[in-house]
């Protein structure tokens, strides 16, 4: 009983350590930018231990992407299957922001999108892809299974977003 009480007491102290050495995650820069949005993380209490244990951080990565305002030429078609992606389909490069071990609040700029790709979107709805992933820093695999997000936009920007994560492999 002492050492799980000891462990937890370590486990406790790494995650406020790691919150006080990122104060304010990805400094809530949303409010500049009509493509950012907030993404919550949380990590079961195995993914939080050894997380923390290994001093891995989170990462969170966004993706936007929509469907061509303009019709696709026979180039745009040819492009679009050596890339393997839909020949209407614009994807464009959006952020990672990184968080402590504990996981917590990420604030998605979208601030660096690239206004070309955008217009090419023109009125489409603009879709977003959530990706979170352990940062690779300290193992070079992945070690986090987390819950998906792959929705419009808007429906992003309404509430922050809530993501589970836990341990690959964890029941």
């Amino acid at each position: 009983m002492k050492r799980r009480v000891g462990v937890l007491a370590v486990i406790a102290g790494a995650v406020s350590t790691a919150i006080l050495a990122f104060p304010k995650s990805a400094a809530a820069q949303t409010d500049a930018s009509p493509y950012g949005f907030s993404v919550r993380v949380s990590l079961s209490p195995k993914a939080l231990q050894k997380l923390t244990a290994m001093s891995e951080s989170v990462n969170v990565k966004s993706f936007y992407y929509g469907k061509s305002a303009k019709k696709p030429t026979r180039a745009d078609i040819k492009r679009a299957r050596e890339e393997g992606r839909e020949p209407d389909q614009i994807e464009i490069v959006g952020d990672v922001v990184t968080l402590p071990a504990a996981g917590g609040l990420a604030e998605i700029p979208g601030r660096n999108l690239d206004a070309a790709e955008i217009a090419a979107v023109g009125r489409n709805l603009l879709k977003v892809n959530l990706n979170v992933f352990s940062a690779r820093k300290a193992v070079q695999d992945n070690l986090l299974d987390c819950d998906l997000f792959d929705d419009d936009l808007e429906l992003a920007r309404a509430k922050p977003i809530a993501i589970g994560c836990r341990l690959i492999g964890e029941q």
